[in-house]
């Protein structure tokens, strides 16, 4: 069958419509669905940057004087002398500039961490062809990362599970391995889904989007902060 190019072109662009119907249609439903979950588990929409979470997160993720850092999204509820955050965070200076999405933060007076970055790993063994590639691209990144964070990698070589499935940074890191020895690392170890936990002073974040590929399929908001909770309990002094 021959095709005038005409109709070829009208065809182009009625499929193109409909992917595009269709991709706008799937990310509203996306953000219907996380609506419905943060009012279910009883934030609310902030409609002007907290300057309490602002200053936090900047301490956290900025990297430099030059490196703007950006909050959105921000949910927030308050619990006693706690308060809960659910936002998304970015560079402001870069293109390709996501940093967190929706990350689970917490200010509370029964914190008081020093500096870290702690990020646990999908599992994989480092015998198989996979896993010493696997192995050698964390070399790479992790060299990356330690001048990325401006914070030095540390390691647990007294705790072998651990320390194959938890990579650490701090800047103190005294104070980083005397924090890990009072939590309880089977709790850390335990996490099924990879995830990013960074932390101080009074304020601690959990990020399950970093390694988003290896997520379960059927993770949503509400599962990622039922296992939040208990991470938090983790952490408090």
């Amino acid at each position: 069958m021959k095709f005038q190019p005409e109709l070829l072109t009208l065809l182009v662009i009625l499929v193109f419509a409909a992917l595009l119907f269709l991709v706008i249609r799937g990310a509203r439903k996306q953000a219907a669905e996380k609506t419905h979950q943060v009012i279910t588990l009883g934030y609310e929409e902030v409609t002007s940057r907290p300057s309490q979470l602002i200053s936090r997160v900047e301490a956290l993720y900025k990297r430099g004087d030059n490196q703007g850092i950006q909050i959105d999204q921000v949910y927030s509820k308050k619990d006693w002398e706690e308060e809960f955050f659910i936002f998304d965070v970015s560079d402001a200076n870069q293109d390709d500039n996501e940093l967190g999405s929706e990350v689970f933060g917490v200010i509370s007076s029964d914190f008081a961490l020093p500096q870290f970055s702690l990020t646990t790993l999908p599992g994989f063994s480092s015998g198989s062809l996979f896993g010493g590639i696997m192995e050698g691209l964390l070399d790479k990144v992790l060299s990356f990362s330690e001048g990325y964070l401006q914070m030095s990698r540390i390691e647990f070589s007294d705790k072998p599970d651990f320390d194959q499935q938890v990579i650490v940074f701090g800047k103190d890191e005294a104070a980083v391995r005397e924090l890990m020895d009072r939590i309880h690392l089977d709790s850390i170890i335990r996490i099924k889904s990879p995830v990013h936990i960074a932390g101080l002073d009074d304020f601690l974040t959990v990020d399950f989007s970093q390694m988003s590929s290896y997520s379960s399929p059927d993770s949503d908001l509400i599962a990622q902060h039922r296992e939040f909770s208990q991470i938090l309990d983790t952490f408090k002094i």
